[in-house]
């Protein structure tokens, strides 16, 4: 009986080991993503008017995003705010620094998302029944278009502007002979 109550005392004294070693590493975690947070001068002055983490904050937003999106609670209202808001305001930023070229790459997201969405209008009841996962397909296509680790935009861009060009350019005049 003292063998099976001390065994099992060493198992609770490994178990408590491990969790305080598993919340040690946590921790750790929390820091790199409060220093890498505060890098955001927004979440630094939310976090000191309300007193919260922005850690917090933070995982509050990705929770809040992710089950709007995955399971169609505010899935359009979501993804469009986060589609239109946040690229406005990088074009906002490029624009007052005069960077041309990252104005050329915004716009051309707005032209690509203007016929994403008229595609979403069009065939709005096909797409969902065919694909219950648009939202969040449409959140990581225009994530990837606008996050600067990315810049799908720009790519695009790359890709479709010399066709275009050709294909708006005016035609030349036939020589007589």
């Amino acid at each position: 009986m003292f063998q099976i109550w001390k065994r099992e005392v060493t198992q609770l004294k490994s178990h408590q080991k491990t969790t305080h070693d598993q919340m040690e590493a946590v921790e750790i975690y929390r820091k790199q993503f409060d220093t890498h947070l505060s890098n955001y001068k927004t979440l630094n002055q939310i976090e000191e008017q309300t007193k919260v983490s922005k850690v917090y904050i933070a995982l509050a937003g990705i929770l809040f995003v992710s089950i709007s999106v995955l399971f169609n609670v505010l899935h359009v209202f979501t993804t469009n705010v986060i589609a239109t808001v946040v690229p406005a305001i990088r074009f906002m930023d490029a624009a007052q620094k005069g960077d041309t070229d990252a104005m050329k790459t915004f716009g051309f997201y707005f032209v690509v998302l203007s016929a994403l969405d008229l595609l979403e209008d069009l065939f709005y009841d096909y797409i969902l029944f065919y694909n219950p996962y648009f939202w969040a397909q449409k959140l990581l296509f225009v994530s990837w278009m606008f996050f600067p680790q990315y810049l799908g935009a720009k790519t695009l861009y790359n890709l479709v502007a010399p066709h275009y060009a050709q294909l708006v350019a005016p035609a030349k005049p036939k020589k007589d002979q």
